[in-house]
């Protein structure tokens, strides 16, 4: 399936957050700017993607890594997104501020 940049790079921070413990719609939200709705989407594009290394907590409502199952994306590629992530998250609250 090919995804747009954009989508791209939040599916690298989805697998990013999976690495580190759980995520939600919210958290992508919050991350991106975006609607939950398009998180939906964002999470639906993952599982498709990657069946095999995402899974759902329902006690926690979050997604989670299955046990053994490795990251899709390389670790230099999800390090670079997180520290891109990061930059316009600063920069974002500079511009509220």
């Amino acid at each position: 399936m090919k995804h747009s940049f954009s989508q791209f790079i939040r599916l690298v921070w989805i697998d990013l957050k999976l690495e580190m413990g759980t995520i939600n719609r919210g958290d992508i939200s919050a991350a991106f700017g975006m609607s939950t709705q398009q998180a939906s989407i964002d999470l639906k594009a993952y599982q498709t993607d990657h069946p095999d290394r995402i899974e759902y907590d329902h006690r926690a409502r979050a997604y989670q890594r299955p046990r053994r199952a490795k990251p899709a994306y390389p670790k230099h590629l999800r390090l670079l997104v997180q520290a891109t992530v990061h930059a316009v998250s600063l920069h974002r609250e500079d511009d509220t501020q």
